[in-house]
């Protein structure tokens, strides 16, 4: 390939993400505003916000939707429109009552049921759940369909060249304790990693320097997931054996309040 192929393809490759980013801005945006303000309504519309963003980014004015043809070669669409509903409706789950929150489960699973599962968790693509910023959206998500979980593999990435938690943080948090968003996919994934003492040495570190309620949300999606489909004693034993000290005194709480999602409503 000569420079002048490589430059074209480059500025394709380039175009086609700021064509995605522009549809994501156009559809997504105003669809978190009213996820926030009107709960109901804007769950009502997620998939046919998540369709109609892929459409248009995909229409190309000489050749027509051509989405489903790309989808099927390059094994789903490009990421940037499905993490940024996921996440439009991540922003306001925290805040969501239960009976919203099923219902808002349903229109995910709308979307994800329709894909291959090794796409949805990122085995054979960037993946769906890779980007889910909220931890107690992404645990409910992994309680209903385990196989949608997309695991712990690539956050060590993160930190593996690092020699302490403080050059690890300077670099990936921000002084509210939060993830900088150009640096993490998943603040879910990568906050469990680092709680995990067979994955890093910073748990305890962590623990302390991450915000208070982001943390709590954290612990209330490890918990949530370890005790959906567990027995106490069997789940209590084994967290306590991967998660540092500071943080046992959620356990418990978490586990009684029972507020995760009931695998049984969505077979």
């Amino acid at each position: 390939m000569d420079d002048r192929e490589l430059k074209r393809l480059m500025a394709s490759i380039q175009g086609a993400f700021a064509v995605h980013e522009a549809s994501a801005s156009i559809h997504v945006e105003p669809l978190a505003k009213l996820i926030m303000d009107n709960p109901a309504r804007g769950i009502d519309q997620l998939v046919e916000v998540y369709n109609k963003a892929l459409d248009d980014a995909y229409t190309d004015e000489k050749e027509g939707n051509n989405r489903s043809f790309i989808e099927s070669i390059a094994g789903g669409p490009c990421e940037t429109i499905p993490w940024a509903v996921y996440n439009a409706l991540g922003a306001a789950y925290p805040f969501l009552e239960r009976e919203n929150k099923n219902k808002a489960l349903g229109k995910i699973l709308n979307i994800l049921d329709k894909r291959n599962y090794a796409e949805v968790n990122g085995t054979t693509s960037m993946g769906h759940t890779t980007g889910i910023r909220e931890p107690l959206l992404l645990s409910d998500i992994a309680i209903v369909r385990h196989l949608y979980w997309p695991g712990l593999h690539d956050e060590e990435r993160l930190w593996k060249d690092k020699h302490s938690f403080s050059e690890f943080q300077q670099e990936v948090m921000d002084e509210d304790g939060m993830f900088k968003k150009n640096k993490v996919k998943s603040d879910f994934l990568v906050a469990y990693a680092l709680l995990r003492k067979d994955f890093t040495s910073f748990g305890e570190e962590y623990a302390q320097a991450s915000n208070p309620d982001f943390l709590e949300r954290t612990m209330q999606g490890i918990v949530s997931m370890r005790f959906a489909h567990r027995e106490k004693e069997e789940g209590e034993k084994r967290l306590q054996e991967l998660l540092p000290e500071s943080v046992h005194h959620y356990i418990e709480p978490i586990r009684k309040r029972a507020d995760w999602a009931d695998h049984t409503l969505f077979k």
